[in-house]
């Protein structure tokens, strides 16, 4: 019988968890010893390949042969890491990183891994999702689904609380930060909405003590740390151990030695909030997004979950506090809540599918019965052509945030006369320019007839549970219908998924 994994495949550090045949979720360890592996890659000169600890600490002396932070990478066609002779997409080396988690777990367990479940932040947008289950794949593993990260840390949370509560997640982790409200009664979820930025994380934070560091060393200096890629490396590495430094004093020092100088910076935790205020408010402002688009104040929230090790920041706790009025809950590990959460979900999922060794937690919970109900990250809409304006235009069926499963059916009419096809083109993304909206899917619909301007034409927009739009466009009066199923973590091809600039316009507003 296969064992439930869960995922959590992070911008700095990755975890596997699986669920014990007690229904208690566990972090498995890799061949290190370590809960976390660091996400990193280093490519050797025989074209061997080292994840994790080793490859972060080659990263200095081998600076051009490793790759740092490529979850923020995922879903970019535009982005190759060449080595040698190979290029490696971001996909592909993601792939690695699962690689050496799931062969870790199997040499520990001794039991082959397959079915897993894999996190990806709430706002990762199709694309992202995609190629997270397509180096899932490449890695060997059968994905039995992609879940947002906040969920899984609210499953981890509060799959045993009992009551009713409305949690907010606050979820920052070491590259992508989320913000989710959801619904925890007695253990069943539901995602009342989600908002986030897949570029703001504990690296940008980093960043701001390698500037600062690399500024005062230029002023005495006149030399820029940065020209030199494993002093850049090395002044990372400096930059993140005093960040974590400083979570627990209030200042530190930071030595660098570079181009025959040599210089100690002192930076005080007051220092370090200063230069990094706009990050934190970057992440109010998503809060206070996210409670508009729920229909709620901070007075509807029960408690604030921190998730994501970059939390541990006491800056972030003094946010949450002074938004909130609450002590922030830090009951779970922040760093391991993600993996716990995701090894819950696969065994909900197995539970389900009748794996009569996992059918209940340890507190005695049935799993088969937990009911996840989660939101769209993003709005899908149809291309559309408005009179008024004589554009193109994103016209929304399914808004985000809107609950899943959902569906929408919207009446739309034809352009001009004696039309005798429509170019029917689903659109994610909530700007009204198609332009800058993702094309996941387009077909035709060929009419029987040439037909008059202003013929009617129904059109139904669904998106199940599954992670499947099933949309179509009729003719009513004829039953010529074309339909598209579009399953978001599977459907195109990179080069259709590139596709961004629309050419028909086919269909117009009433």
């Amino acid at each position: 019988m296969t064992i439930p994994v869960g995922i959590d495949l992070g911008t700095t550090y990755s975890a596997l968890a699986i669920l014990n045949q007690y229904g208690k979720p566990e972090i498995i360890p890799n061949a290190e010893g370590e809960r976390l592996t660091p996400s990193v890659v280093l490519m050797t000169p025989d074209d061997s390949v080292v994840v994790g600890s080793i490859a972060k600490n080659s990263a200095v002396t081998e600076a051009e042969n490793v790759v740092e932070f490529v979850k923020r990478q995922m879903g970019n066609p535009d982005f190759i890491f060449v080595h040698g002779n190979r290029e490696y997409s971001p996909e592909e080396i993601s792939a690695f990183i699962l690689k050496k988690l799931k062969q870790d777990a199997e040499q520990l367990l001794g039991q082959e891994i397959r079915d897993v479940v894999i996190t990806v932040p709430a706002y990762f947008d199709d694309l992202r999702r995609q190629a997270t289950l397509n180096a899932g794949r490449i890695a060997g593993l059968n994905v039995l689904k992609i879940i947002n990260e906040p969920t899984a840390a609210a499953l981890a949370h509060g799959l045993n609380l009992s009551g009713k509560q409305r949690v907010l997640v606050y979820d920052l982790g070491g590259g992508t930060f989320d913000v989710t409200i959801m619904q925890v009664d007695n253990g069943d979820i539901r995602v009342i909405a989600t908002d986030g930025d897949h570029m703001l994380g504990g690296k940008d934070f980093d960043d701001r003590i390698m500037l600062y560091v690399n500024d005062l060393f230029q002023q005495e200096f006149g030399v820029d740390l940065f020209e030199d890629l494993e002093v850049q490396q090395d002044l990372r590495q400096r930059a993140e151990a005093a960040k974590k430094t400083l979570s627990s004093r209030t200042s530190t020092k930071i030595s660098i030695s570079a181009f025959g100088h040599r210089k100690t910076v002192e930076l005080t935790r007051e220092q370090f909030n200063a230069m990094t205020a706009d990050l934190l408010e970057r992440t109010e402002l998503l809060i206070e997004s996210v409670l508009m688009s729920a229909n709620l104040t901070w007075r509807d929230i029960d408690s604030v979950l921190l998730v994501g090790g970059s939390t541990r920041m006491p800056a972030v706790q003094d946010l949450v506090r002074r938004l909130s009025g609450k002590e922030p809950d830090q009951s779970v590990n922040p760093d391991e809540a993600v993996a716990l959460g995701a090894a819950l979900q696969a065994g909900i999922l197995l539970a389900k599918q009748g794996n009569s060794l996992i059918l209940q937690t340890e507190t005695g919970r049935q799993l088969a019965t937990t009911t996840i109900v989660d939101v769209t990250s993003h709005s899908f809409g149809v291309q559309v052509w408005d009179p008024h304006t004589q554009r193109l235009q994103n016209q929304i069926m399914i808004p985000k945030n809107s609950p899943i499963p959902t569906e929408r059916i919207d009446e739309f009419y034809t352009v001009d006369n004696n039309q005798t096809t429509v170019d029917f083109v689903l659109l994610q993304g909530e700007d009204l320019d198609p332009a800058n909206c993702t094309v996941i899917g387009r077909t035709e619909l060929q009419f029987d007839r040439p037909k008059p301007k202003n013929y009617p034409l129904k059109v139904i927009y669904a998106y199940d549970a599954n992670g499947i739009i099933h949309a179509s466009i009729e003719d009513v009066k004829t039953g010529y219908k074309a339909v598209l199923d579009v399953q978001l973590t599977g459907r195109l091809s990179e080069g259709e998924i590139a596709a961004k600039k629309l050419s028909f316009d086919v269909i117009e507003v009433e």
